[in-house]
């Protein structure tokens, strides 16, 4: 399967994405893209280029206090507010981008400020609602779902593309009018932005399926096995962001090679956009997360060796490609094995995780001050230890599969019981859900009196057609059978 063919050919109005109505969120992404690339090097001429590295570390530190870790707390709100706002989507996209194009004309002239910290966490939680809602929306504007992996991946080269662009011209309205003027020119970029919103498709995203199977699919080994990889790479990118950028700044580096290095990840992460099609269509989304992992392992272990310069930038470019290979297929795994989780809440809880990684790998970089060879010594032993143990699962879990007979039978009947229930035969799926109980019984130990309860609930959803007790049976089943074959 090639970018312009998903098994059927498309109409000429569907070329650039594949599908006309995920068309019109090129201008809404590329603009986004614009203003994040300029808002990010606003803060960084603010709080890194212009102070020595000693005042740089307390700065950067206050900022990730204040503008992430409350978002762990704010994450399970942002979900539920998407879902429920009227004019759907859409409207997440037009708020969320007008609202930042508002904070950042405040915010530009308060850089200097204490005010620059609540101001900025209001761009980055408005920044995530973005995403969330994105992510949200695309396979509702795609007609294929086999379509996704190309419609995200020519959106996310539309927004690097753009973001280095920003980027560029950025740098030098930063050398010619200070960061206050980057921050503006990305307010304007924000505001188009939210304007261009208003050609996408109005679109709400409906109940599909019962609670208990989206939380179900949300938390299946597949998915958690990706998320983890992905943490991975997330927390490797705030790390090096600010380990490489103090070793270079601390050695009396000009700030352009800086510049540069950031541009390299950029490049990267465009190139990733390019490669990840590619490997999916000779690996699944799981290998390729491994091979994400594996290429920055090798290029931090050849940077420990000889740190200078064009090394920080190789190693920023092959973190980028890797970091947007990794990205691909992680969103194909969530939109593979969690089809019926299309809406925004489960959503918010799995960019949280991957933010929080982003933040952890900043904060030891800022914190440590490790040699330059020491920390990008133990990026690599990290990086390698989370793909052995990648390797390591995917070979287990392939032997599990070939050794497919009565003890995987309660997980298939189990996943079969939830499709049935998020097609909405209910009566079906808790049939099939006591049947995966009765087979987690006979290859494993099942406590009588939990078995008896979910027994006795079953009987009453087949009496009652209560869809809370139908609900309980499957959540109770679930739990049955993860515990019975552990």
């Amino acid at each position: 399967m090639t970018d312009g063919e998903v098994g059927k050919p498309y109409p000429a109005d569907r070329s650039l994405l594949g599908d006309s109505a995920a068309w019109t969120l090129l201008p809404v992404q590329a603009l986004h893209s614009a203003g994040e690339a300029l808002f990010a090097l606003s803060l960084v001429g603010s709080l890194f280029f212009n102070v020595s590295v000693d005042a740089a570390r307390p700065r950067i530190l206050l900022y990730l206090a204040l503008t992430m870790a409350p978002f762990a707390v704010l994450a399970p709100l942002i979900g539920p507010v998407i879902d429920k706002l009227r004019g759907g989507h859409r409207a997440v996209l037009l708020l969320s981008l007008g609202g930042r194009a508002v904070v950042a004309l405040l915010l530009a002239s308060q850089l200097k400020t204490l005010l620059l910290y609540p101001q900025a966490f209001a761009i980055v939680v408005l920044a995530k609602v973005y995403t969330v809602g994105r992510n949200a929306m695309i396979p509702s504007l795609v007609d294929d779902r086999h379509h996704l992996v190309v419609v995200n991946s020519r959106l996310a080269r539309v927004g690097a593309t753009s973001g280095a662009v920003a980027a560029a011209i950025g740098l030098a309205v930063l050398q010619v009018g200070g960061a206050d003027w980057v921050l503006r020119l990305g307010a304007a970029f924000y505001g188009l932005g939210a304007l261009s919103t208003l050609a996408v498709r109005r679109h709400q995203v409906e109940d599909t399926a019962p609670p208990i199977v989206e939380t179900t699919e949300m938390h299946g080994p597949g998915i958690s096995a990706a998320t983890m990889g992905m943490s991975g790479l997330r927390m490797a990118t705030g790390f090096v962001l600010f380990h490489v950028g103090f070793a270079l700044k601390t050695s009396g580096q000009p700030a352009w090679l800086v510049a540069l290095v950031l541009g390299a990840g950029a490049i990267g992460g465009f190139g990733g956009t390019f490669v990840a099609p590619w490997l999916h269509r000779r690996w699944d989304e799981q290998r390729v997360l491994t091979v994400a992992l594996i290429l920055p392992a090798v290029f931090a272990a050849i940077a420990a060796l000889r740190f200078h310069g064009a090394t920080a930038i190789a190693l920023s470019m092959s973190l980028g490609l890797a970091g947007s290979i990794g990205r691909r297929a992680f969103d194909g795994v969530v939109q593979t094995e969690a089809p019926h989780a299309t809406r925004g809440r489960a959503y918010a809880g799995l960019e949280t995780r991957l933010e929080i990684g982003w933040v952890a790998g900043s904060i030891v970089a800022v914190l440590a001050r490790f040699p330059s060879w020491v920390g990008l010594a133990i990026l690599s032993l990290a990086l390698g230890a989370f793909a052995i143990s990648r390797i390591v699962h995917e070979l287990t879990a392939a032997r599990i599969g070939a050794e497919a007979g009565a003890e995987t039978l309660p997980f298939r009947l189990l996943a079969t019981a939830e499709t049935l229930a998020a097609q909405g035969d209910r009566q079906q799926a808790t049939l099939v859900a006591l049947a995966a109980v009765e087979a987690a019984a006979m290859v494993g130990t099942v406590a009588d009196d939990r078995l008896r309860l979910v027994k006795q609930r079953g009987r009453e959803a087949a009496m009652d057609n209560d869809p809370a007790v139908e609900d309980e049976v499957l959540r109770l089943a679930h739990e049955l059978v993860t515990e019975s074959t552990s």
